[in-house]
């Protein structure tokens, strides 16, 4: 999500708490939940909140929670750190569905398998999600040194350059991207006042210095989104989650929707000029809104003509 650049500098919203206490409603099947059609009426709530309310209506609907199915993280991180959906406490909610956890980093695929240790009905991949344009069967996925990164948030090692670089920030511990200048790029390096009135010839020494020691590459095996679905078993998908630092608006883009079994109620992935794909989304039978308030910019999308099965009121009463 956009936390693994910039973290927002408020908590939970209001709107979002209360919306915990109504958001398992008896919603079984049909159109939009009404948090998302108030938005598509025009009402004169802050879009934001009405957008992270929407968001939590239809992940935590009794419809959702209840049905079978399957849920996709594409770009877990450790499966905690910066996840709106565990932090909501949807997969805990939803013990029928399986979640697969897609992460290209060892280091952080291997605190993915552990963080999810408990949860039984689960698929880890440690794989990449490249897009249709991309041919490329492997990835060289550049990422912070994660050792260096903790032990100086951790306060049991020195920031290893010049304070005029800035300090080390804590959503670096998930930050990759396909290139150096990219991650220096997201990482706001370069955009501190006082690193700006160096001489270049300073700045880009000190920027040489941190590509050469700070950085590692890993080379995975990089999969279309429709072969990472083939290759986790994904049936009835329900909810898709995408974190893939820069690369979101071309995954959606190659996302197979319609096909048989992927066909998600609920999409959301990282905004990086996330309306340039509101048109796919809309053509492909989505509402689409900005954004969830929670760790960032996040765009949502919810289908408009829900596929989730009709349920017994019994079903949904224990959801």
């Amino acid at each position: 999500m956009e936390s693994r650049r910039k973290v927002w500098g408020v908590g939970v919203s209001a709107v979002v708490l209360a919306c915990i206490s109504v958001v398992s409603s008896t919603h079984n099947g049909g159109g939009l939940h009404h948090e998302c059609q108030d938005i598509e009426e025009g009402s004169k709530r802050n879009p934001v909140d009405q957008c992270t309310a929407c968001y939590m209506e239809t992940l935590m609907s009794r419809q959702m929670l209840a049905s079978p199915g399957s849920d996709m993280v594409i770009g877990a991180n450790d499966g905690i750190s910066f996840d709106p959906a565990w932090f909501f406490g949807y997969w805990k909610r939803v013990p029928q569905h399986t979640i697969t956890w897609v992460e290209p980093n060892p280091t952080l695929y291997e605190r993915l398998a552990k963080n999810t240790e408990e949860i039984k009905n689960k698929v880890l991949l440690n794989r990449a999600v490249r897009p249709a344009s991309m041919s490329d069967k492997t990835l060289d996925l550049i990422c912070w040194n994660l050792t260096m990164v903790e032990a100086v948030l951790a306060g049991t090692m020195a920031r290893p350059w010049d304070v005029r670089l800035g300090e080390v920030k804590p959503h670096w511990t998930a930050l990759c991207s396909l290139s150096l200048p990219s991650i220096v790029e997201a990482s706001d390096l370069k955009k501190g006042d006082a690193f700006k009135a160096l001489p270049e010839d300073e700045r880009n020494a000190m920027i040489n210095e941190v590509e050469a020691r700070w950085f590692v590459k890993h080379t995975v095996p990089a999969l279309l989104p429709e072969e990472l679905a083939a290759e986790a078993g994904i049936t009835d998908l329900r909810y898709l989650q995408i974190d893939v630092e820069g690369l979101d608006n071309e995954i959606v883009k190659s996302l197979p929707l319609g096909k048989p079994n992927f066909s998600p109620e609920l999409i959301m992935f990282e905004n990086h000029q996330g309306f340039d794909v509101k048109p796919f989304l809309e053509e492909k039978g989505y509402y689409v809104c900005c954004c969830l308030r929670q760790w960032g910019s996040n765009i949502v999308a919810v289908k408009l003509n829900s596929s989730l099965p009709r349920l017994s009121t019994e079903a949904i009463a224990q959801a």
